[in-house]
């Protein structure tokens, strides 16, 4: 009986820093953060174009690299919306394409107009408008991760 108090103690002692440490960096919440795409004045007025962006992450124990990219809509008085590039059906990248006037998914033929609304294939929500405001004339977007 003493042996098995002493030794179920002793588990507890130990499993519970051990299960923190392990399983804790997995129960996080995303985070996000600010990430500056530089001068305004480098977007062209009524044109959408790709933005990319790379920073790194603490993943864990590893730092990684974060990689990837945004849509930036810019109208005629420079009003400028973005959208994520994750297709909303199963989360591919949708790349816009200027002659059709629609952001397409390559994965299963979605198609979004150029206000991010669904307009063809499996999608049935619109594109991500992401958080973005503008700081000393350069554009920053809410990325989270």
């Amino acid at each position: 009986m003493k042996t098995t108090v002493l030794g179920s103690g002793a588990v507890l002692l130990l499993g519970i820093p051990l299960i923190s440490y392990f399983v804790a960096p997995s129960l996080k919440k995303a985070t996000g953060k600010w990430v500056d795409f530089g001068a305004i004045d480098d977007l062209t007025p009524g044109s959408i174009e790709m933005l990319t962006y790379e920073f790194l992450v603490k993943d864990g124990w590893l730092v990684l690299p974060q990689r990837g990219f945004v849509w930036a809509k810019t109208n005629q008085d420079r009003a400028i919306k973005v959208f994520s590039s994750t297709c909303t059906h199963l989360a591919c990248n949708v790349i816009w394409q200027e002659e059709a006037n629609h952001f397409i998914c390559p994965c299963h033929s979605g198609r979004f107009d150029s206000h991010g609304n669904p307009v063809a294939g499996p999608p049935t929500k619109p594109l991500s408008t992401l958080e973005s405001k503008i700081e000393e004339e350069n554009l920053l977007v809410y990325l989270t991760f």
